[in-house]
Parts: C-alpha cells; sequence; structure tokens
C-alpha cells in the first residue's frame, strides 16, 4: 500500500473554516448594504456613535467579521479579528459557526444553547441580531429561512428585487 504526504492535518476541518469565510464575507457586504438602503437597518444603527465597530469571531482561532459605522453607514472592515471593537460576538467554535452560515441553526438557538457570547452593550447585541436577520432574509430564500428565523418574510416581488440587490450591489459589488 503506497502512502501519500499531505500538508492537511486530520481536524483542521479547513473546508469549514472556508465556508465560514466566505459566510462573513457575504454577512458583512450584506449589512453594509443594508445599513445604506434599508429603513429597518438605518434605524437600528442610528443610536450608534460614529465609529462604533463590532467583531463576529469563531474561537479558538477561526475567522472573523469586522464591521465599523462610519458615515452613519456600517461598513465592511474584514475578516481579522479587532481586539478593541465596541462589541464581541464570540462563537464557541468553528462547527457552531458553520451550521449557522449553513442555515441550520439561528442565532437564537445557538444563543439558547450557550454557543455564543457577548462582550459589550447587551442592548446593542440585540441590535446586531436583529440586524444579522434582516442579512440573512436576504441572503436566504424562505425555504432557507424557516429554520434559523423566528418569522420569514413573505416571498414577494419588492422583497425578491430587495434580494437580487443586495447580493449583486452588496454582496458582489460591495456598495
Amino acid at each position: 500500500m503506497k502512502t501519500y504526504k499531505t500538508n492537511i492535518k486530520p481536524g483542521s476541518a479547513t473546508a469549514q473554516k472556508w465556508v465560514v469565510k466566505a459566510g462573513f464575507f457575504a454577512l458583512g457586504r450584506t449589512i453594509a448594504h443594508l445599513s445604506a438602503t434599508d429603513d429597518e437597518v438605518m434605524r437600528e444603527i442610528a443610536a450608534w456613535p460614529e465609529g462604533y465597530s463590532f467583531s463576529m469571531n469563531v474561537l479558538p482561532a477561526g475567522p472573523c467579521l469586522v464591521m465599523e459605522k462610519l458615515n452613519n453607514k456600517m461598513h465592511f472592515i474584514g475578516l481579522d479579528a479587532k481586539p478593541d471593537a465596541d462589541m464581541i460576538v464570540e462563537v464557541k467554535n468553528l462547527s457552531i459557526a458553520f451550521k449557522m452560515i449553513m442555515a441550520q441553526l439561528g442565532a437564537h438557538d445557538v444563543y439558547a444553547r450557550h454557543g455564543i457570547g457577548v462582550t459589550g452593550n447587551i442592548a446593542d447585541s440585540m441590535k446586531l441580531i436583529r440586524i444579522i436577520y434582516k442579512a440573512e432574509a436576504m441572503l436566504f430564500p424562505k425555504i432557507l429561512n424557516k429554520n434559523i428565523l423566528k418569522e420569514s418574510p413573505d416571498e414577494t416581488l419588492q422583497l425578491q428585487v430587495k434580494r437580487l440587490k443586495a447580493i449583486t450591489l452588496g454582496v458582489i459589488l460591495g456598495k
């Protein structure tokens, strides 16, 4: 039997890490787009001061999502941790983050299972959850939303147009 050497280590979950990174990228770009176009998201971030930032980190050293409020809009900063963020959301492990990104678990389920922790203002974390749910409604069709949202929006033509704009302008073009 021939053996092959590889630099892939068992248990490293490389594929899961890439999926979570891609999901965080799409989520961040969608939140940035919605903060400039959606009235509900604009109301949620209105009370946050200019320069307010949050970092969503996967423990122990997984992918991160960092966003900051600049010019009354949320801006996607990147996928590297920001230890001095105003609010830090820590997802317990890569497996939980993967299930969240793959629309198998909603944030409320993860929080109830103690799979997520927050450092910062708890009221701000509730705002962030509502913003994330709004972004997920734009990213996922209703068939997937039913697993992660408490209440899925009706699939109207208006929602389809908003979804198309969020994906093309937000995720792909970063506007």
